[in-house]
């Protein structure tokens, strides 16, 4: 699946912005290899409409205690205006994840996703 036009422009500006090159994966994917924040990949869904925005990266601790602290990072959060989702793969990956239509986007709030993702990633 490709992304939207509209969404892709959007891209585009984004990672023109930050420096980073636009080449989509065969999936239609983005994903970029951040040195110390882990990968950020953008998801085309809901037919290129939407994109789904997320962080992974190698979990420091296994602890329950600090499993369930980072799975209760899920839900709304109002700095994003949107829902952030939480998961742990079998591999010990953290991930965090947001979703945004076509209509709610736009470079500036790609960037401040990305900034807020890496942050929590960060307090882990």
């Amino acid at each position: 699946m490709q992304f939207s036009n509209a969404v892709q422009s959007n891209l585009e500006a984004f990672a023109s912005n930050m420096k980073m090159p636009f080449t989509p994966q065969q999936d239609g994917s983005l994903s970029f290899l951040l040195s110390e924040s882990g990968e950020l990949t953008f998801t085309p869904v809901n037919q290129g409409h939407s994109l789904v925005v997320s962080l992974g990266r190698a979990a420091t601790s296994h602890s329950m205690n600090r499993n369930e602290a980072f799975l209760r990072k899920a839900g709304f959060r109002p700095e994003l205006g949107n829902n952030l989702h939480a998961a742990r793969s079998k591999d010990g990956m953290a991930h965090l994840a947001v979703s945004y239509n076509a209509v709610q986007l736009s470079p500036a709030l790609l960037e401040q996703t990305v900034d807020f993702l890496i942050a929590e990633m960060d307090k882990l």
